[in-house]
């Protein structure tokens, strides 16, 4: 089986392959990862105008496979971890990927093999790449097993400029927007919304409100807790808090279809169409771009990324936390890759490589990213990254959690979001029926 594993994953990767130097020109132990294009374009920056050989010599060290964008959504990782096929050794992988590979016992613990040193990164998403290994390892607590490269999540922008005219301070509850929206909508005829959020992927943005009602669809061992009432309650709560908004503060049923295409949310907040919105993180860096372009748009778009201010998504009244649906990718070690310790030293140099200060640097000030290294962190000069960080990231309140890493649970509950959002059906039935199908698979 493992010989057959290795075949399919050369079949399939062998057109995803091309992106250094023929094998011939490569050290006999050479390891094998996965990258995007970002990664690769910072890499290459950075060996062009960079001093360091670690860069320089980066095609000839390691051997990459390149995975199309397109294809991240199907874990193209699956097939190979799954019949612990050896290649490839590191991998760049998304937080929920990284749980549940983690817990699957797929991926290699890095602390206390001394391949990473977690106390380097920011503790927030350190903790976000770490799991429970004790049913392999028997060790207690969570372990690291992914180097994140940045901190991204979903956070709540707003028009600083009108919160300032009206002298109003961001809101901490979904209470408190609503008040800010019923007296400014009124007095700013610009405004066609008080609040945006996504209308496809829908629960990408809804998870850090569920949990900022207190419901969990899983527990922190990963089995799905989402039909008991402690948290069947809070979803159909946070949900109706959503549905008591449209066509006053959000957008009705019947105005949700335009803001289906890529890219419409940011562009509708950047024409000064609505005063919150539930975006990423390095969304402040594309409105930064559209505002820098400024031509031919609309009577009061934003002029200034100063008029743009962000903080955490609102939580229930009550609630001691706010939360954000990290999105951050890290890098990982195939366990089954680990067959001597040469192997463990070249997957510690390739990720003080690509996980290393010059590297999350080059990211916060062309990509704005907010570095994961708190020694990169801290001496970052982006302003609107440090802005992110500081008032979002950095907030005592905040906590960052990965979705649940379940493809099946979030097209499922995702289905029942749309249900409820567009009218269809109640919170209540939308979540009856979610919870029924869910039950019907004995995984969960």
């Amino acid at each position: 089986m493992p010989r057959l594993t290795r075949m399919v994953w050369a079949l399939l990767l062998l057109p995803l392959l091309g992106c250094g130097p023929s094998p011939d020109a490569s050290p006999p132990r050479a390891i094998t990862f996965t990258f995007d294009a970002p990664s690769r374009e910072l890499i290459r920056l950075l060996a062009e105008k960079g001093t360091s050989a670690a860069y320089k010599d980066f095609d000839r060290n390691f051997k990459g496979i390149q995975v199309p964008e397109s294809l991240l959504p199907y874990e193209p990782f699956v097939l190979g971890l799954s019949t612990e096929s050896k290649i490839p050794a590191v991998l760049l992988l998304d937080a929920p990927w990284v749980q549940r590979y983690g817990v699957a016992g797929w991926l290699f613990e890095l602390e206390r093999t001394q391949v990473f040193d977690r106390s380097e990164l920011v503790p927030a998403v350190a903790e976000a790449f770490s799991v429970s290994l004790a049913h392999i390892t028997g060790w207690k607590g969570k372990q690291l097993v992914a180097v994140p490269t940045n901190i991204k999540g979903n956070i709540l922008f707003y028009r600083r400029d009108i919160l300032k005219r009206y002298n109003l301070a961001p809101p901490r509850t979904w209470e408190e927007l609503r008040a800010i929206c019923r007296k400014v909508l009124p007095q700013e005829k610009s405004l066609k919304y008080g609040l945006l959020i996504h209308s496809t992927n829908t629960l990408n943005d809804f998870y850090p409100i569920l949990w900022g009602f207190g419901g969990r669809v899983n527990n922190d061992a990963g089995q799905f807790v989402l039909p008991q009432k402690n948290n069947a309650d809070p979803f159909v709560a946070a949900l109706r808090e959503l549905i008591a908004m449209q066509g006053s503060i959000m957008p009705g049923p019947g105005a949700l279809p335009q803001f289906d295409p890529g890219g419409s949310l940011r562009q509708a907040f950047y024409q000064g169409q609505t005063l919150f919105m539930i975006n990423w993180s390095t969304r402040l860096k594309d409105l930064s771009d559209l505002i820098a372009k400024g031509q031919g748009q609309p009577p009061g778009s934003l002029t200034g990324v100063s008029q743009v201010g962000v903080v955490p998504i609102p939580a229930q009244a009550g609630h001691p936390h706010r939360y954000s649906n990290i999105g951050s990718f890290g890098w990982a070690v195939n366990r089954f890759s680990v067959t001597d310790p040469v192997v463990i030293e070249h997957a510690k140099q390739f990720i003080g490589v690509v996980a290393g200060e010059q590297f999350q640097l080059l990211a916060a000030e062309t990509m704005g990213q907010v570095p994961a290294l708190i020694r990169a962190l801290e001496k970052v000069t982006n302003k609107e990254v440090l802005q992110v960080y500081h008032d979002t990231f950095a907030q005592k309140d905040m906590v960052m959690r990965p979705r649940p890493h379940s493809r099946r649970i979030n097209n499922v509950l995702e289905k029942a979001l749309d249900a409820a959002l567009f009218g269809r059906q109640t919170p209540e039935a939308a979540l009856a029926g979610a919870i029924a199908e869910l039950k019907k698979d004995q995984t969960f």
